[in-house]
């Protein structure tokens, strides 16, 4: 049932009037008829112990393996008539332990179609496929590839149902993913994604050149990007095959940009200079003359968009501390920021925070020392800007109340987390910060280092020792911190001791 019935995704289709798409799904089967689909499990020391396979309706499997090199060896025999070989997150994992344990494997040198690098593309808006979450696919057996293997074949199925509706959409979408995977080989003996591009290439039905590529990267962006920053990327990402995929996955983002969605992490890992992209597509290009950043990044604007204010508080010399500090957090440097007892400090991050959620999908970590001060932090930003984008975690929430508020974390639908100096020890927060960029790290009522330091609450003196364990094992986007406290003669310079250098211009 598995491999020659790609066929069966058209029945997804019967019910609806979209004849087109049924028959572009039929049509696919035609095309991709012959698919290995298979899985490895294997133990921390990477040897495989069991193998499941499917081809043209026909099961492969290989339990309690002693001799690697045999069971391989059986595969090959068992896929010879295979054009395609499938499976998740295989590029990474199974083809390169096959690789390392027999080269010489038939199987090795068929066109790969891995889904993991299929879904950001097919699913960029959240909520995301229901089957997969990161990297990994969300099973329902343990030690089964069998089961796996056919998971696996379940959500390759949703992908192209998807990219064949996408297709009806914006064809020339699918036609950039095609330019993007030609000729595309991940470097370190690893194999290419032959397949993918194949499937692009079927599906759109040609494959733009260089400047037909930027011109459907430009159209199908406007308005979302700074023209400038594309002009900046473009020769670099697609001169070279290696880098084209990226591009893939920063227009099928910005496509969906502007709210809750996130670019998987590892993609992130896969491609590094992707954040850096996106940062100078959708945030600043760094040109002080263009117009299009200065005005995304307008801090009397963002007060309007988010507040509903027209200008900012003015101090009685008549300055506008508030916007001042604003524009330095938007510019993205580190800073003290004091001001006076109610003369609202906690808007000069949320800001900033709103408006890197919405350009960049980032998160803003703030450290704050009291959960009632949290929950009316929350609650206020949340009733204030008609939205669900910020969120607490500290010890007063129930476990189903915080594993709520770690998957929508998540899945991006989090912009500003609240978190107790406490929880920054907690290994579930700590892996939780890892699956998000964070673009800025704010202790609020910083006052509260220096009034109570470690007689009170020694977990502020390890913030900055996690932050650093973070920042090395990320590329975090986050190279600023941010303090704000009020002007009250407890807060001294001297209290921000570890940060020096570091943090505190």
């Amino acid at each position: 049932m598995y491999g020659k019935n790609i066929g069966k995704l058209s029945e997804k289709f019967k019910c609806t009037k979209d004849a087109g798409i049924a028959k572009l799904l039929s049509d696919v089967q035609d095309k991709f008829k012959n698919i290995l689909i298979f899985d490895f499990e294997t133990i921390p020391s990477q040897d495989i112990y069991h193998i499941g396979a499917i081809f043209n309706d026909k099961i492969f499997e290989r339990k309690n393996i002693k001799h690697v090199k045999t069971a391989l060896s059986d595969l090959s025999e068992f896929s010879k008539e295979a054009d395609y070989i499938l499976g998740h997150n295989i590029i990474n994992h199974d083809l390169q332990i096959a690789g390392d344990a027999f080269p010489e494997a038939g199987f090795l040198k068929l066109p790969v179609i891995d889904t993991l690098f299929l879904s950001p593309l097919a699913f960029p808006e959240n909520p995301y496929h229901k089957l997969v979450k990161n990297y990994k696919l969300i099973k329902n057996s343990k030690n089964d590839p069998i089961a796996d293997a056919k998971l696996a074949w379940a959500v390759f199925e949703d992908q192209v149902a998807a990219f064949s509706v996408l297709n009806e959409k914006e064809p020339n979408l699918i036609a950039f993913f095609a330019f993007a995977f030609e000729n595309f080989n991940l470097g370190d003996g690893r194999s290419g994604l032959q397949g993918i591009f194949d499937l692009f290439r079927y599906l759109a039905g040609k494959i733009p050149d260089k400047e037909e590529a930027k011109t459907i990267f430009q159209n199908l962006s406007e308005g979302k990007v700074c023209r400038t920053g594309i002009g900046e990327i473009w020769e670099d990402c697609s001169g070279h095959a290696a880098q084209r995929p990226v591009l893939a996955y920063v227009l099928s983002w910005i496509m969906v940009s502007g709210g809750n969605s996130i670019i998987p992490p590892w993609v992130k890992h896969e491609f590094h200079e992707i954040s850096g992209i996106i940062r100078n597509l959708r945030y600043s290009c760094k040109d002080e003359t263009c117009s299009f950043c200065r005005e995304q990044n307008n801090s009397e604007k963002l007060l309007k968009k988010y507040f509903g204010f027209e200008k900012y508080r003015a101090l009685p010399d008549g300055r506008a501390l508030q916007k001042e500090i604003i524009d330095s957090n938007l510019n993205g440097n580190s800073l003290l920021g004091i001001l006076p007892t109610g003369g609202g400090k906690s808007i000069c991050y949320q800001i900033p925070a709103l408006h890197r959620h919405n350009r960049l999908g980032e998160l803003t970590i703030v450290i704050s020392p009291l959960k009632a001060l949290m929950k009316d932090q929350v609650d206020n930003l949340n009733r204030t800007t008609g939205t669900e984008t910020a969120a607490a975690i500290n010890g007063s929430l129930t476990l189903p109340e915080r594993g709520a508020v770690m998957e929508k974390v998540r899945l991006g639908d989090i912009g500003i987390l609240y978190i107790s100096p406490e929880q920054m020890r907690n290994f579930s927060v700590a892996e939780l910060i890892k699956s998000r960029d964070v673009g800025f790290w704010v202790f609020d009522e910083a006052h509260c280092l220096s009034k109570w330091g470690h007689d009170f609450r020694p977990d502020y003196l390890s913030c900055f020792r996690v932050y650093c364990k973070l920042q090395q094992g990320l590329r975090l986007s986050s190279s600023c911190r941010g303090f704000y406290g009020n002007s009250k003669k407890r807060c001294h310079r001297r209290n921000f001791k570890p940060f020096q250098g570091k943090a505190v211009p």
